[in-house]
C-alpha cells in the first residue's frame, strides 16, 4: 500500500502549496455542529485547539492524491499479500472521486487507523512509500485526522454509517491520548 501511495503521489511533479490553502479549518465549525451531539466530553475543545494551531503549520508541497485512501478502497489478493515478488499479487485502489492535488499526508489520514497499535504495519507502509514523514507532515496529519474524524462522525451519524462514526471516535480518542497534554501546555507549535 505504501508503494501504491508513492505511485499516486509521484504521478506528476510536486508543486508549491497554493496561496491560502491549508487544513480544512473553514469547515470545522460546520462539522463540529453536525457531530456535537455525538462527541465525547472534551472532543470539541480538543479539535478547536488543533484548528488554532493550524495557522502555524509549515506549507507542504502538493502532489496528486487519492483523497479517500483507506482499507475499504484498496483491492488486493489476500492469499498472496505476503509474497511481494509473487506475480499473482494484485493491489489496486478504487473510489477516485475525491482525487485532487493536495499534500501527500492527506492520503494517510484515513489509512492511519489501519496501523494503530501495529507499528510494524506503519513501518511496512513507510518502506513501500520510500521515506518517513517529515515533522511538518506529522503535525499536519494530526490536525487533518482530527478534522476528518469530526466530519466522519457528523456524516456517519446523519447517514447511518456506524463504521465512520466508530472510526471518528477511535481516532479522536487516540489523538487526544497522544496530544491533548501538549496542546494544553503550548499556545502554538514550538512554544515552551
Amino acid at each position: 500500500m505504501g508503494a501504491l501511495a508513492r505511485r499516486i503521489h509521484q504521478s506528476s511533479p510536486a508543486r508549491p502549496t497554493p496561496a491560502g490553502s491549508g487544513p480544512a479549518v473553514a469547515k470545522a465549525d460546520r462539522h463540529l455542529a453536525g457531530a456535537r451531539p455525538h462527541l465525547n466530553p472534551g472532543d470539541e475543545e480538543f479539535v478547536r485547539k488543533l484548528v488554532r494551531r493550524a495557522e502555524y503549520l509549515q506549507p507542504l508541497e502538493w502532489v496528486e492524491t487519492h483523497g479517500d485512501f483507506q482499507l475499504r478502497n484498496i483491492l488486493y489478493t489476500p492469499d498472496a499479500a505476503d509474497e511481494a515478488d509473487d506475480p499473482d499479487v494484485f493491489v489496486a485502489v478504487i473510489d477516485l472521486e475525491r482525487s485532487e492535488p493536495g499534500p501527500a499526508v492527506r492520503d494517510l489520514v484515513r489509512l492511519s487507523d489501519a496501523w494503530v497499535g501495529r507499528p510494524d504495519l506503519f513501518e511496512a507502509f513507510l518502506a513501500g512509500y520510500g521515506r518517513s514523514l517529515t515533522a511538518a507532515e506529522e503535525a499536519r496529519l494530526v490536525i487533518d485526522a482530527a478534522l476528518d474524524s469530526v466530519s466522519g462522525i457528523a456524516y456517519g451519524a446523519a447517514h447511518g454509517d456506524s463504521e465512520l462514526v466508530e472510526r471518528g471516535h477511535r481516532t479522536l480518542a487516540r489523538l487526544r491520548t497522544k496530544h491533548d497534554a501538549t496542546l494544553s501546555s503550548k499556545e502554538q507549535p514550538g512554544a515552551h
